[in-house]
Order: structure tokens, then sequence, then C-alpha cells
């Protein structure tokens, strides 16, 4: 299962964090992005994917604690 972690910026742009092949390392990145401290603001979520099946897996809505100060 092809899965594809990816952040978004703004209203609409999406960028790719990376592509995995193993859940179990596609969840570990996504739960070190999800503890990450230095987002810039203008990232607000990051999303992991099946792109053979298009569906999003799981979203997380960045926080507070997530973005940087500057």
């Amino acid at each position: 299962m092809p899965l594809e972690i990816a952040v978004k910026q703004g209203q609409q742009t999406m960028e790719s964090m990376g592509s995995f092949d193993d859940l179990e390392d596609a969840l570990t990145e996504f739960n070190e992005l999800i503890n990450r401290r230095n987002w810039h603001q203008s990232v607000t979520t990051i999303s992991l994917t099946d792109t053979d099946k298009n569906k999003c897996l799981a979203q997380y809505a960045l926080q507070e604690f997530n973005h940087s100060e500057t």
C-alpha cells in the first residue's frame, strides 16, 4: 500500500513530506511531524493518504504549540 504524508499550506497548497510502502514507517513519521514544534504559521494540517485508493487515512490540524514563535 503506497502511503504519502503531506502538509497543507494556506488554503490549498499541498506539499509532500514523503512516500512510504510500510504502514508502520508512515505512522512513525506522521507522529513525529505531529509533535514537531517549529512549523511556519502558514502550515495548517498534516495528512496521511493511501495513494492507491486516493483515501485520506488520517489528518491532523496543527495547534498553537506546533508553530514557531518567529
